[in-house]
């Protein structure tokens, strides 16, 4: 069995400005009536420059990031780098991590295994811990 879907039939969604828009195509698919996927997530990010997507971890799900296009720092655990143009980087479940694009880049990105809601905020832990 295939599903298909074309990057251009999913809609932009942004929760900030400052957060790069995304195209959750995987999210797409099921709205429409398709049954997959079953077993991974899959992004595609716009990132203007100077976006940042909030830092957070995945409690089950490794990710792989793939750089369509631009130039952009990658924060994983206590480890920063540079990540550009046809770089591919795995990231286990487990360590915080943030994207900071310093041009306008694009991502695409899978996650696997296909958990809902399994992404935790840093900014939502700190204010539970604050109440």
């Amino acid at each position: 069995m295939y599903s298909k879907i074309n990057l251009d039939e999913a809609p932009d969604r942004t929760r900030t400005d400052e957060e790069p828009a995304v195209r959750m195509l995987g999210y797409e698919l099921r709205e429409r009536g398709e049954s997959r996927p079953e077993e991974m997530r899959f992004n595609y990010f716009y990132y203007d420059a100077g976006n940042t997507v909030r830092r957070h971890t995945q409690k089950e799900q490794e990710e792989l990031f793939f750089v369509v296009k631009g130039r952009a720092t990658m924060e994983v655990g206590e480890e920063e780098f540079e990540i550009n143009s046809g770089d591919f980087v795995v990231v286990d479940p487990g360590p915080w991590r943030q994207i900071h694009a310093h041009e306008d880049t694009e991502i695409f990105a899978v996650g696997a295994p296909n958990v809902r809601d399994d992404a935790v905020f840093e900014a939502d832990v700190e204010e539970t811990t604050r109440e």
